[in-house]
């Protein structure tokens, strides 16, 4: 076997922790010896842990019969020049160059070393985004997964996602992060405009990088100013040549962005896109499944479910709720005279005046035909009876060509209206006596708003 060479290292700063690192599986040498000036350097620690000879004074390592080649890594010039002078030592000592030469590789290879493990991290939050966005329950979970992996792959401090809306030719705001406060509104809208940003953005098939917004002359950069943005990496997010929108990644000091950065950011993207058009059609298909063709809004299934929810709500809380029946009145006769692409004018105008009527927490659907059914969610029972006049005389004042040759001389409403707890505590029944309401109505002369009444009841037994 042959004998390991003695090497002593003089200096115990990162150099001879690089050295100590390289050699420390070297089948060739061994470290015998560390000489220090301070025992704060950081190789001290290692040195005394793996039982290396430390020496206060590099003299005594130089002096020593048990070294064989030394290696200076101090930096000292009066090392070196003692290190020149030195006739008695027996050790060899690594010329200058071959120090510089060893001290590059060493760093070369702890350069390498920190790619790799950087690689690595990019390469397992890929993977992760991956596996994450696949079992995604909705698009906005998958929006901000997106974000949050952006973020950790890039060392920047904040990002927003914006998708495209193709018909109308906007962008729209769904996720953020990183603000704290100062980001533009959640939902913000903007168009595109020739020879703008995000025009630009958009046409590549790349990132597009602006290290510092205020060297950025060509473009209006005042929004991104406003929110403290002074360099960004916009990606475009495509499928298949189709543009689903643009995540941006923020920095709030101006910055040199890397090509390594740009290509992370890149294969990110291409998850990114793919995962968001998968949740768009998905919630597309999901919506179509409890929407109505004619008129978007929910449809008859829907409305049953979300009754019944709402029903054990209010049992919960002890709430209030009202479930209003709306049904054109002489509908038939209109349809009969002018046609069903006449008839299904009055059906989405009616729909878009139920629509502004309610609130973002109430639930409007079409019933059936040309009834209508809405959930007045926290509602007593005379603000019910007020939003279901307000209908009534909003549609009654509606223009609708032809409606002077209906009975009534106009198109007009019957609305019957029940509430829980009052009339009911059951969700077929509640419905029922909403219903039974409506044809009060009709019987009564049609245009008209009907509360359910328990005399009615009463009148039956």
């Amino acid at each position: 076997m042959n004998k390991k060479v003695n090497v002593g290292i003089i200096g115990a700063g990162e150099g001879a922790s690089f050295l100590m690192e390289i050699l420390k599986d070297n089948h060739e040498t061994r470290i015998a010896g560390i000489a220090y000036r301070s025992e704060n350097r950081p190789a001290i620690a290692e040195a005394k842990k793996r039982g290396i000879l430390l020496y206060d004074d590099f003299r005594k390592l130089v002096e020593s019969p048990d070294i064989e080649l030394i290696i200076n890594v101090s930096g000292s010039q009066e090392v070196e020049r003692y290190l020149e002078n030195d006739k008695q030592s027996r050790a060899q000592l690594l010329p200058p160059l071959g120090t510089w030469i060893m001290w590059r590789l060493l760093e070369e290879s702890k350069t390498r070393e920190r790619e790799t493990s950087r690689n690595l991290m990019e390469q397992q939050v890929l993977y992760s985004a991956g596996v994450m966005l696949a079992s995604a329950a909705n698009t906005t979970q998958t929006l901000d997964l997106i974000m949050e992996s952006a973020l950790n792959i890039i060392d920047m401090s904040a990002g927003t996602l914006a998708l495209y809306n193709e018909e109308e030719g906007t962008m729209q705001i769904k996720a953020s992060l990183g603000f704290e406060g100062k980001a533009l509104p959640m939902d913000h809208e903007w168009k595109l405009r020739p020879g703008g940003l995000t025009g630009r953005i958009l046409s590549n098939n790349m990132p597009t990088v602006v290290e510092d917004i205020d060297n950025e002359t060509e473009f209006d950069t005042q929004p991104l100013k406003d929110i403290g943005v002074r360099s960004l990496i916009a990606t475009p997010l495509k499928v298949t040549g189709k543009i689903v929108g643009i995540l941006y990644v923020d920095d709030f000091k101006a910055r040199k962005v890397t090509p390594r950065e740009v290509n992370i950011l890149s294969l990110l993207a291409l998850q990114a896109a793919a995962a968001i058009d998968k949740a768009l059609l998905l919630e597309k298909a999901e919506l179509m499944a409890v929407t109505d063709g004619l008129t978007k809004l929910y449809n008859h299934r829907f409305f049953t479910r979300a009754l019944e929810k709402e029903i054990r709500r209010c049992q919960r809380y002890s709430a209030t709720m009202a479930v209003l029946m709306v049904d054109v009145d002489h509908f038939k006769n209109f349809n009969d005279t002018f046609g069903h692409v006449q008839g299904n004018v009055i059906l989405t105008t009616l729909a878009d005046i139920l629509k502004r009527s309610a609130r973002d927490t109430d639930i409007v659907a079409r019933w059936g035909g040309e009834e209508f059914a809405l959930i007045l969610t926290e509602t007593p029972r005379e603000k019910a009876e007020m939003v279901a006049k307000r209908i009534r005389k909003e549609v009654e004042e509606t223009y609708f060509p032809g409606a002077d040759r209906q009975p009534l001389g106009k198109i007009s409403v019957s609305v019957g209206v029940a509430t829980y707890p009052d009339d009911s505590l059951d969700s077929i029944d509640i419905i029922e006596k909403a219903d039974k309401s409506l044809y009060r109505s009709k019987e009564m002369g049609r245009n008209l708003v009907t509360m359910y009444d328990k005399k009615w009841d009463m009148a039956r037994k």
